[in-house]
């Protein structure tokens, strides 16, 4: 190419018409605009799955068994990191069935429950559950004969609807590692 040549491809288009490095140009960008914009949802939907699935988890209340704490049908968010459950917790857990479940923890690995005139005792002591629960908290038919002495790593839970509750007097303590998580604000 001569010197002439170059100097006249750099020149600017005098037809009016837009020249091929404008539109290379602005298509550049657009692409560029285009790929950070994908990058950009990619990261976000990879750090939404890594939050879900290992910091924050979501139920849906099944039943009354909760109420008034938590009614039928209510969205819950719970938190997967927090394993240090103690009495008082509200905590989400799957049932070997599969079933997905939120109860309160009444107590934990070691101690024993009673229960006793549509009371709850722990250690021999009854608990004061005036704040969240009510009804009667009388044996059901299963597998628990009181007093019940809570297995190590386990966790007894009960609704705070007693008298409409399936719960650890049917079915026993829950092991720890059927915990998915401790409700936010509970």
């Amino acid at each position: 190419m001569t010197y002439h040549e170059d100097m006249k491809s750099r020149q600017p288009n005098t037809e009016g018409k837009p020249s091929n490095s404008k539109t290379v140009g602005r298509y550049g960008t657009w692409k560029r605009w285009l790929q950070m914009l994908i990058q950009y949802v990619v990261i976000f939907a990879i750090g939404l799955t890594l939050l879900f699935r290992f910091v924050v988890g979501v139920a849906r209340v099944s039943g009354n068994s909760m109420d008034p704490t938590y009614h039928n049908g209510q969205t819950v968010w719970f938190n997967r990191l927090d394993h240090a459950y103690q009495a008082g917790d509200v905590v989400c857990f799957r049932l070997p069935t599969g079933e997905l479940l939120v109860k309160r923890v009444i107590a934990v690995g070691g101690d024993t429950v009673d229960l006793q005139d549509g009371k709850v005792l722990v250690n021999g002591k009854p608990l004061d559950e005036s704040a969240y629960a009510h009804g009667r908290s009388d044996e059901e038919e299963g597998e628990v004969s009181y007093p019940y002495k809570v297995p190590e790593g386990s966790y007894f839970v009960m609704g705070d609807n007693r008298e409409h509750s399936a719960d650890s007097r049917s079915f026993k303590a829950i092991v720890g590692a059927a915990i998915k998580g401790k409700l936010f604000g509970a």
